[in-house]
């Protein structure tokens, strides 16, 4: 890579870009161990001002000259692929710019984009030291100029670029250059970009990096010959349209047009099948939608990002928003799954959809899934520089003041929680409280509605419900029958006593009665009547069977009146 007689990258062939997300992603990464005897372990001395500066420019100058030589190598043979020499020069010479990098502290930067921010970053310092006078080294201080030094900070003579002593984080005790340097080092480098070279310097290095498909040739170096890339002329590679080369910008349109296309194939794919297939499967095709968001648009952003390098205020707007849609994706793809994963397990488990068990199982996955949301969004906001944490300490302070606006509603979710954990009725169960009855038709996570004897549906908050008393009839063994019979006096004593035998026998011969409690007994010598007690209990499974039960017996017991003459008395009123 001759940069002085203006050997550049160039402008990939149409086809390859149409080909490059399947091709890239498939490619494996892996490097034979690097010749020579650097070692690829080695870090890069950043204890002082002077250390950080000298590692910085030694490292980026091996790279630089590295580089130059591995180009020169491959343009010299007929080799349609590199050599095992010439990949271990490759992967040297990325560690090399990688330990260069690491004299930068990036800490302000969103993690989003550290990685590519700091290569470009590391190639504009490069190209601002290679333009203005150095002190000499030994005016530049060491560990123990600095350590006696009040001030923990140095700048460069004559500049505005500083390297100072980290004090939190990871890194803390090293001297990197600081991030207000960082910030501005595209100004800096606009500057003195038109500033004649010092002898020695890596000349072109930030133009040859920006605007040549460098990052095309090392991603595909395994699948597509580099010297495709490094044999073509420099002007096709600096036709730039808003600050990008018109090549790139026909990668960017095919890298998003292929993502797009494939997410819209997976929506697609779900609709298609939730059509052909039943409950339950046909819930989990409900994943396919954010799963596709999720694995594709990382997959667009490493491409903008590694293998176009996309450059400048676009590739940060492009790759915050790229990962702004994987986090919302991500957070939608474990909301639908809590819901997926919570109507399987009813299914499994043969539940009603409508019980207090199915509604236990939702509510336990939809509180796991709001925890789990909540924490992709945090990590999904800091990730793309967010103060998330800032935010989340404030709503802590608000979530308390809203929960104490919201005491009733938060007394009803745990009304429902009690509810659904004790399970006093369930779904189906006629139940008595305070002014109503009726049947149970559902346990929500703020009231439980009944439908009542006259059939209108009373709602009822589940705070009230866990504070009263409730007299659940379905779960009684035996229903209780009780009402009184008035005879006339002119009843013979003999023809009473017979009667009263009569019932018992019915009572005793019925096969759903219990037989250890029947009462049947002369209870009262009324105004105008005999009363009789009917007391006894029926064993019947709801309160319909219970009615017909009951109109049995009554029936069984008239026709004994009927049989013994018998006669009952008239309500009279004068």
């Amino acid at each position: 890579m001759i940069i002085n007689n203006t050997r550049l990258f160039s402008f990939p062939k149409p086809c390859f870009v149409l080909v490059l997300l399947v091709l890239w992603t498939a490619q494996l990464w892996a490097m034979p161990a690097i010749a020579g005897e650097e070692n690829p372990l080695k870090p890069i001395d950043t204890s002082s001002p002077r250390a950080t500066l000298q590692g910085f420019l030694e490292f980026m100058d091996k790279g630089f000259g590295q580089a130059n030589l591995l180009v020169d190598s491959i343009l010299a043979t007929s080799n349609t692929y590199l050599t095992p020499e010439q990949e271990a020069a490759l992967q040297n010479t990325i560690h090399l710019q990688e330990s260069a990098q690491r004299t930068l502290d990036t800490s302000a930067l969103p993690p989003a984009i550290v990685h590519e921010t700091s290569r470009r970053l590391a190639i504009q310092m490069k190209e601002v030291l290679d333009r203005v006078a150095l002190p000499p080294a030994e005016s530049i201080p060491d560990a123990e100029s600095m350590a006696k030094a009040e001030l923990k900070r140095w700048t460069i003579p004559g500049t505005e670029i500083q390297i100072a002593k980290v004090t939190t984080g990871p890194r803390t005790g090293e001297y990197l250059f600081t991030p207000e340097t960082l910030g501005r080092l595209p100004e800096f480098y606009a500057k003195v970009r038109d500033l004649p070279y010092k002898p020695g310097a890596s000349v072109g290095w930030y133009d040859f990096s920006t605007f040549s498909p460098v990052g095309v040739a090392i991603a595909l170096h395994r699948i597509m010959p580099p010297r495709w890339l490094l044999e073509k002329p420099q002007h096709r590679t600096r036709t730039l349209f808003l600050d990008q080369p018109v090549w790139r910008w026909f990668g960017i349109f095919v890298v998003f047009g292929a993502g797009f296309a494939a997410i819209r194939g997976f929506f697609r794919l779900s609709h298609y099948l939730a059509r052909k297939l039943v409950e339950p499967a046909g819930h989990w095709l409900e994943l396919l939608p954010p799963l596709s968001i999720v694995a594709i648009s990382p997959v667009v952003v490493v491409v903008l990002a590694e293998v176009l390098r996309v450059s400048e205020i676009l590739y940060e707007v492009v790759t915050r928003s790229l990962w702004t849609v994987f986090f919302l994706a991500l957070t939608w793809l474990v909301w639908v799954a809590g819901g997926v994963v919570a109507e399987s397990m009813i299914s499994v488990e043969k539940l009603r959809t409508s019980s207090i068990d199915s509604q236990l199982i939702r509510l336990m996955l939809r509180l796991v899934t709001i925890i789990a949301a909540i924490a992709i969004l945090v990590k999904g906001a800091d990730r793309i520089g967010l103060p998330a944490y800032s935010v989340l300490a404030g709503l802590g302070v608000g979530g308390l003041a809203v929960a104490l606006a919201a005491q009733q509603t938060l007394a009803n979710l745990l009304g429902s929680l009690i509810i659904m954990f004790e399970k006093p009725f369930a779904v189906g169960h006629a139940i008595k409280l305070k002014d109503f009855e009726g049947t149970v038709e559902n346990v929500g996570f703020r009231s439980t509605r009944i439908r009542t004897t006259s059939n209108s549906v009373v709602t009822i908050p589940s705070s009230l419900l866990v504070n009263s008393p409730i007299d659940n009839m379905a779960l009684r063994q035996y229903r209780q029958v009780k009402t009184v019979l008035n005879l006339t006096y002119d009843t013979p004593r003999e023809t009473l006593e017979d009667f009263l035998e009569g019932i018992k026998h019915i009572l005793l011969v019925h096969p759903d009665t219990r037989k250890d409690n029947i009462q049947a007994v002369l209870y009262d010598l009324g105004p105008d009547s005999l009363s009789i007690l009917l007391n006894f209990f029926v064993r019947v499974p709801d309160r319909s069977t219970e009615l017909n039960e009951r109109q049995r017996v009554l029936l069984d017991i008239l026709s004994l009146a009927e049989a013994k003459g018998i006669r009952f008395t008239l309500p009279t009123q004068s």
